[in-house]
C-alpha cells in the first residue's frame, strides 16, 4: 500500500497547481489531468481517487488563449481583421 504522505486529494493538488502556475487551476482540472494520464491516479474506492504528489508538483498548467486564433479562423475569406 503506498504510504499516504505521497498522494494528494483533487483539492490539495489544485492547490499546489495554483501556486505554482500563477492563476486558478480548479479540482475539476485536477481530474481531467488524472482520467487523460497526465497525473498518476490512486483509485482508492469507487468515488475517491488520490493523485500522485511528485507528480503534480513537476506539472505546470497552462494559462488559456484569448481565443483570438480560433476567432480568425472561423472569419470569412477575404474579411480584414478589426484591430
Amino acid at each position: 500500500m503506498p504510504r499516504k504522505e505521497e498522494w494528494l486529494t483533487s483539492k490539495q493538488a489544485a492547490e499546489i497547481l495554483t501556486a505554482s502556475s500563477g492563476h486558478t487551476v480548479l479540482p475539476d482540472y485536477v481530474r481531467v489531468l488524472g482520467n487523460s494520464g497526465k497525473l498518476t491516479t490512486w483509485r482508492v474506492d469507487d468515488r475517491t481517487k488520490l493523485y500522485l504528489k511528485s507528480d503534480v508538483e513537476k506539472y505546470t498548467v497552462g494559462k488559456r488563449g484569448t481565443g483570438e486564433v480560433r476567432r480568425e479562423a472561423r472569419k470569412p475569406k477575404g474579411e480584414k481583421a478589426i484591430a
